[in-house]
């Protein structure tokens, strides 16, 4: 479905998304019936997705999302998640890695957030969500594994074919992305995309350089 530009956002939006609405589209929004309020809800390329928070065309391994507050760089990225693991092609073994400076981000952020990946799932392909084994798994199969990037180890060993890295430039170690780096060969077009609020960190620094 392709959804028209002078429909109003779906429930799920943002705040400031919804304050932006002219009356206009308000009135339109509220004129849509359950079923077509249902069908653009979770409609993100070509409805709600701004062009930069769309994956770049081409061949990339790294997209390094720098921006700030209101940008909605937690919705990219798990939007980002959602349509890698959705994908036609998408080999039903793929395995995703989620990482955050810390457990509690990854959760509260990357996962159980507002935008996170469980916010913005539809119901028919909502994926599992296991804590204690940091653990995600949507019905095809796909799975994602989190971890913190405060401890570099966890990733030593693991091979994923995507990633998702939130606030990159707020990680201690480097490490830590390093050995994600090392690991992401699964598949025949690895990528890894890392949303952060800008700030000169070698990390940051070494990534815009590349």
């Amino acid at each position: 479905m392709t959804a028209s530009p002078n429909l109003p956002p779906p429930s799920n939006a943002s705040p400031a998304e919804l304050l932006s609405l002219s009356p206009r589209k308000r009135e339109i929004w509220e004129s849509l019936t359950r079923t077509e309020r249902a069908a653009l809800e979770y409609t993100w390329r070509g409805f709600l997705a701004r062009p930069k928070q769309l994956a770049p065309r081409g061949d990339w391994r790294v997209w390094l999302i720098l921006a700030g507050r209101g940008f909605g760089k937690s919705r990219t990225g798990a939007e980002w998640v959602r349509e890698t693991v959705g994908a036609p092609n998408v080999p039903s073994k793929a395995r995703i890695a989620l990482v955050a400076r810390t457990a509690a981000d990854v959760r509260d952020v990357m996962i159980e957030g507002e935008s996170g990946i469980l916010s913005i799932s539809p119901p028919w392909n909502r994926p599992t969500y296991e804590p204690s084994q940091r653990r995600v798994t949507w019905p095809n199969g796909a799975m994602a594994t989190t971890y913190t990037a405060d401890k570099p180890d966890q990733l030593r060993g693991p091979q994923h074919s995507a990633a998702w890295c939130d606030e990159i430039a707020a990680w201690r170690y480097q490490d830590a992305w390093d050995q994600l780096m090392f690991g992401l060969r699964l598949g025949d077009n690895p990528q890894c995309v890392a949303t952060t609020t800008p700030r000169p960190v070698p990390l940051v620094r070494a990534l815009l350089a590349a």
